[in-house]
Order: C-alpha cells, then sequence, then structure tokens
C-alpha cells in the first residue's frame, strides 16, 4: 500500500469505530481480517495512526482547534507520530485512486495550527475528559501526568501459565524456541510478558491449554485470593472465566470451585477456556439467584467480587472509552458495587475471606466501596494483602495498581475477612 493508502485506510477505520458500540481493538482486527492485502507493514503503519489518534483524540481535537472528525483525526495523528509532515500530507491528498479527497481549508488550517500550540491544559496534555480530572486528581494527585502519559502508551502482552501443565521456566523455553521474546512478568509468579504483538491463537502452548492471556494485574487479583488445594471458593462475577481459571490452577483442581453470574450467556463463554486448561470437570458454573444465594449462604473459603466497573483502568486497551465517562456515571456504578459486594458477603463462611476488585483507577469505585462496607458489615475487618502479594504496598484498603507505577492495567483489589464464629 502506498503512503496515501494507508491515510485513507486509517481515516476508515476511525470512521467505523466511531460509529461502532464494540471496542475498538475488535473494530481494527475485523478490519483487516476483511483485507487480507494489506501487508505486515502495511497494518503497523495503519495501527500506528489509529491508535494514536484513539489515545490523543483530545489532544488532537484542542490542538487542531475543533472537534476533529475522524478525518481531521487521523491526519493530525499521522503528522503528531511522525509518520508524515503536513505539507507531504498535503501532497498526498489527491482523491485519485486510493488517496484521501484533497484538504479542506478547514483541515488545513487545523493540520497549520498543530505546530504552533503552546501549552495546554493537564486534561489535554492527559486525554482524558475535564470533568474526570478531580476523581483522577484524587487518585494519583502529583503522579498523574506520569500515568496518564504511561495510558497513552501501548498495553503489554501478558501471559498466565496453567501450572496444572506446565511450569513457567518450561513455558519460557517453549515459547523461547517458537521465536518469541518472552520475560518473567515482575510481580506475578505465574506471568510472562511477551515483546511485540504476537498471534498466539495457533501456537501450540496456547492451543493446548498451558497458557492463557491475562494482565499481570487480572492475575495478581487472582492471587489475592490465596486459593488452596481442598478449598471452596465462589467467584462471584465470573463472566467469561479468567479468574476462575487462575483460581483452578492455584487449587491444582483440588477442593470446589463455583463461577457465578447474573447471565448464564456469559458463563457459557467459559466452557471452551475450560476445555483447553484440563478444568472442564473442575468449575462448577450457575446463574445467581435468590435460591442460588440461600443454599450457598456461609459455604466458602473465599468468594471474589470482580464488580462491573468503569474499566478505566484498560484505556490503553480501549481509549476511546474515556470520553463517553462521566462523574455520574462512576457515581452509579459505586452504588452498584456497594450492592453487590453486600450480596457476596453472604456467601463467606467465618474466617472467610471477600476479595473485591475493579479494573478502575477512580477511588470511589475502590476504597470508598469496600470502606462504606465496612461500616455496613462490623464482623469484617481488613485484611493485608503484603503476604499474597509480596513486593507491592497495602494502603489499608487495598492495593492500587497502574501502568506507571506497576507496570500493569489499572486494578485495585481489597480483602476483607469475616470474624470467626464465637
Amino acid at each position: 500500500m502506498q503512503p496515501a493508502a494507508r491515510i485513507s485506510a486509517a481515516i476508515e477505520i476511525l470512521i467505523e469505530i466511531a460509529a461502532a458500540t464494540e471496542a475498538a481493538d475488535r473494530v481494527v482486527d475485523r478490519y483487516f481480517r476483511n483485507r487480507r492485502y494489506a501487508g505486515k507493514q502495511d497494518r503497523a503503519a495503519i495501527n500506528g495512526i489509529v491508535w494514536y489518534a484513539l489515545r490523543r483524540q483530545g489532544s488532537i481535537a484542542h490542538l487542531t482547534g475543533e472537534a476533529a472528525s475522524p478525518r481531521l483525526t487521523a491526519m493530525a495523528a499521522a503528522v503528531l507520530s511522525g509518520f508524515t509532515d503536513a505539507a507531504t500530507l498535503e501532497g498526498w491528498c489527491t482523491g485519485e485512486g486510493h488517496a484521501p479527497a484533497p484538504l479542506s481549508a478547514a483541515e488545513r488550517a487545523g493540520l497549520g495550527r498543530l505546530a504552533t500550540v503552546g501549552d495546554v491544559p493537564d486534561c489535554v496534555a492527559g486525554d482524558y475528559p475535564e470533568s474526570l480530572d478531580p476523581l483522577l486528581r484524587r487518585r494519583f494527585g502529583d503522579r498523574l501526568g506520569a500515568v496518564m502519559a504511561a495510558m497513552a502508551g501501548r498495553a503489554p502482552l501478558d501471559l498466565r501459565v496453567n501450572t496444572l501443565k506446565a511450569t513457567r521456566e518450561e513455558v519460557l523455553g517453549e515459547l523461547a524456541g517458537l521465536g518469541l521474546r518472552a520475560v518473567p512478568c515482575a510481580l506475578s509468579p505465574v506471568g510472562i510478558r511477551i515483546e511485540g504483538r504476537e498471534r498466539l491463537g495457533q501456537l501450540a502452548p496456547f492451543a493446548e491449554g498451558r497458557i492463557e492471556v491475562q494482565d499481570e494485574g487480572s492475575q495478581l487479583v487472582a492471587l489475592a485470593c490465596a486459593a488452596r488445594p481442598g478449598q471452596a471458593i465462589a467467584d462471584y462475577c465470573a463472566g467469561a472465566g479468567g479468574k476462575a481459571l487462575a483460581l483452578a490452577a492455584a487449587m491444582n483442581g483440588q477442593g470446589r470451585l463455583l463461577a457465578l453470574d447474573v447471565e448464564e450467556r456469559r458463563l457459557s463463554r467459559m466452557k471452551p477456556r475450560l476445555e483447553r486448561a484440563g478444568i472442564a470437570g473442575f468449575v462448577e458454573t450457575a446463574a445467581i439467584s435468590p435460591e442460588l444465594m440461600a443454599r450457598e449462604a456461609g459455604a466458602f473459603d473465599c468468594v471474589l467480587v470482580d464488580a462491573p466497573c468503569s474499566l478505566s483502568g484498560t484505556w490503553r486497551r480501549n481509549p476511546a472509552a474515556r470520553w463517553s465517562l462521566t462523574p455520574d456515571r462512576v457515581a452509579e456504578l459505586a452504588e452498584l458495587q456497594g450492592q453487590i459486594i453486600d450480596e457476596a458477603a453472604r456467601l463467606v463462611r467465618p474466617g472467610g475471606r471477600l476479595v473485591y476488585a475493579t479494573c478502575s483507577v477512580f477511588m470511589e469505585e475502590d476504597e470508598d466501596v469496600v470502606a462504606g462496607f465496612l461500616t455496613r458489615h462490623p464482623d469484617f475487618a481488613p485484611l493485608a494483602l503484603e503476604q499474597a502479594l509480596p513486593g507491592i504496598m497495602d494502603n489499608g484498603l487495598g492495593v492500587a495498581l497502574d501502568p506507571a507505577a506497576q507496570g500493569t492495567d489499572g486494578f485495585f483489589v481489597s480483602a476483607v475477612t469475616r470474624a470467626s464464629a464465637g
């Protein structure tokens, strides 16, 4: 593909993303699946423009002087990312063949402003909505700029080793033999980080269930449960089962693991992953219902609540999501999270552990929810996580992770324990 055609492709993708209801990475993947003629270098160049545009949407709009269209956003991203310069870009825009149409006067003026804008507000430099500034500052304080710079980067590809089938050392050797550059994760003892973007679906370690794709932060959430063989553990918001898989491995397939969700449909997506991991016969699944809650009350050594949240910790992966998020929505989610953790606590036995987690960076969804729970439930008390997560600082109500400090997605995890009977 010629450079002009790459610009056109980036514009097409951004238009599709703007109209879609699904995550940006799925739109991008589908675009390239339908255009097999795009080579590896073409995909890399187009992806570079698209993801720069998504991660810098706010600053591009500010720099160009308007709420930029997908077309102007793509062209500004091509300039700001170093793909080309404004004069060369204008020369490409001829409208001939696969080239973009000629620049309008407004587009020419917008691109011309890229080199003239001086200092910008923090929310522009960090590419987040101004309305979220108080929430982000509450969490990060003086670190906000560094964190948002990290959020603008590409998320790593992390794997979790299925210890039911292999050790981390064995998998590292296998991946090296396949030509992949892989290193141990810094914090998770079962994590591996892949350098570069690799397609794993057809590789033997993935197809045969020795590895699963899972961000290191998500792995740490599962480790906070301190699962052991023989325990009874419930994954209360199991979804597609990523953390249930990790818990099953930590339990060595011994004991009882119940994966729950409000929708049976979500749990059905877990089945092929369980089969690949070799634990389909071990993990129970069930939809949450009043009858189940009454039957299982007080039955579990540990209950994991990976609560629905704002997903603000995953902005590296879905940067467009930040622009639809508001403080009111965060408050609504916090109220829901409080209701969910209250319900899940009914399943914890005396002396048992309740682990609450989100992939949110907002304290309103994290520490505030835990503090509110402890006020409503005096029979529960905070449980330090230093033993389960060595080397990570617990703030008294939990552990907060972010891409600048730990190199993970943004996660929060907290553990509380129920008083023993008598």
